[in-house]
């Protein structure tokens, strides 16, 4: 169960530093990078500052997941499925920009 509680520690960890110290550039280590967030400096900062609210929202949600289970392997599906959604989520806020 640890182990399904540290996912959701750390999706919200680094959704607190996306939210708390953003990247600066699009050659900042820490960032989501995709084809379409890199197309402007408007869309790479309207992705990383949606994709720190989500990790955060969602790490809550995988905490609660691993709790309420107890199991690593649910943990780790709803984990693959958590990080679909934000690539969905995130890429649909870009496209109707």
């Amino acid at each position: 169960m640890i182990q399904g509680l540290a996912i959701g520690i750390i999706f919200i960890l680094y959704g607190l530093l996306l939210y708390l110290v953003p990247p600066k550039s699009i050659k900042s280590f820490y960032a989501y990078k995709t084809t379409s967030s890199l197309k402007s400096e408007r869309r790479f900062k309207v992705a990383n500052a949606y994709v720190s609210l989500l990790l955060m929202i969602f790490g809550v949600v995988l905490l609660a997941i691993a709790r309420l289970t107890g199991s690593f392997t649910a943990t780790g599906i709803a984990t693959l499925v958590v990080f679909i959604l934000i690539y969905i989520l995130v890429e649909r806020k870009l496209k109707n920009m």
